[in-house]
């Protein structure tokens, strides 16, 4: 029989109001004096001045550090790790999207006494550094899932690529009410690439039984939530269930990984600087049209979790189509911009298969990523979502 090993990284408080608890899980475990680390927009939306309240009335002090970006690159995190030793920081928390997340994640291995810059642990081929700094995570988008995953996704500009490390995190503390605020395009992208962590986990070459259930509770979460999250933006049941769903979708992905959706998407941001989960998205249904033949029973299952009305005799290529049709469906009803209508050509999307082909994570796909099939994804991606 094979063996099959999955992990849960911390543990998980969800719920509404739930930030009001993160003060005394700080001071439970004897730390006094957390980062913040977060966004402009973050800032802009208010979320970190409902942190700090939490904790000083916690009787905490604390600073910030507000220099994330999109896609961060290995320079932030320097930044953020001179910010977390000159403050005296003896713990991180995360807030905000993946960007934010991922960067307190990787600051860790500098406030944890390893010596070098971030360059040196974040690489090609992701490696494991046992972090001791406690970091705590506070989404405030559904889409990421980093709140429960070990990986920290990092850009290495000078290369032009995203690359990532694996650390470990203390506790997640999931409060819908922190994404109420999140505009609409990044309810619909961050959603969808919650879908897409959640099928691309399910459908890996080295996926599991936890992967599958936690993957198919997020895709029936997201099917029944998400489009109610975009048209309602203060539905907080919507909210709460969409929360949970990225929640489990990056519970899904966190030990078989993503593969070649991802694949693409990396590529997309490092030369488009198209948002993560937009780039994920765009080819979240080519890339399940792929792998569907060789996927057959879990692609039947996805359909499933999609509400997708099935005769019971379906191929896998059928399989295939009607997923990927309903997922344009749901791209279509939240207006999400396409690559052509972005700007770019068919011949710049598909330039970019060299990329696609030597991203660790297309080695995780069932079927595999040549060059010859890596350009005709990209221009199926292209030609399909217009």
């Amino acid at each position: 029989m094979a063996f099959q090993f999955y992990s849960q990284t911390c543990p998980v408080t969800v719920g509404c109001g739930s930030i009001s608890i993160l003060g005394e899980e700080i001071k439970k475990r004897g730390l006094k004096k957390p980062l913040l680390v977060f966004d402009q927009g973050v800032k802009e939306a208010g979320i970190p001045d409902k942190v700090i309240k939490v904790l000083t009335d916690a009787g905490l002090s604390c600073a910030c550090f507000d220099g994330v970006q999109a896609d961060p690159s290995a320079d932030v995190v320097d930044a953020c790790g001179e910010k977390a030793i000159a403050e005296g920081a003896d713990c991180l928390i995360g807030v905000g999207g993946g960007s934010s997340m991922d960067t307190a994640k990787a600051t860790s291995i500098r406030t944890s006494g390893f010596e070098g810059d971030a360059r040196k642990y974040v690489l090609q081929f992701p490696i494991k550094v046992e972090t001791t700094t406690p970091v705590f995570l506070v989404p405030t988008t559904t889409g990421t899932g980093s709140e429960c995953t070990a990986v920290a996704i990092i850009s290495i500009p000078e290369k032009n690529v995203k690359w990532s490390v694996n650390v470990n995190t203390t506790l997640a503390v999931i409060d819908p009410e922190l994404t109420v605020t999140l505009p609409q395009l990044y309810t619909a992208t961050t959603g969808l690439d919650a879908l897409a962590h959640a099928t691309e986990g399910i459908t890996a070459n080295t996926s599991n039984v936890h992967a599958t259930y936690m993957g198919l509770g997020a895709v029936r979460k997201i099917t029944d939530h998400l489009l109610d999250c975009y048209n309602h933006p203060t539905d907080i049941n919507a909210r709460m269930e969409m929360s949970i769903a990225a929640n489990w979708g990056g519970m899904a992905f966190n030990n078989p990984l993503t593969h070649v959706s991802h694949a693409m998407g990396d590529a997309f941001g490092c030369h488009f600087h198209t948002p993560h989960g937009l780039s994920c998205s765009l080819g979240l249904p080519d890339s399940l049209r792929l792998v569907a033949e060789v996927r057959k029973k879990d692609m039947r299952d996805i359909a499933e979790a999609m509400r997708i009305p099935l005769a019971g005799n379906e191929t896998g290529k059928e399989l295939g189509d009607l997923v990927a049709e309903k997922i344009f469906g749901m791209m279509h009803a939240m207006n999400m911009p396409s690559l052509k209508s972005l700007g770019y050509s068919r011949e710049e999307v598909v330039a970019l298969a060299k990329d696609v082909t030597e991203n660790h994570l297309s080695t995780h796909c069932p079927v595999q990523i040549t060059m010859e099939t890596a350009e005709k994804l990209l221009g199926d991606v292209y030609d399909h979502y217009q």
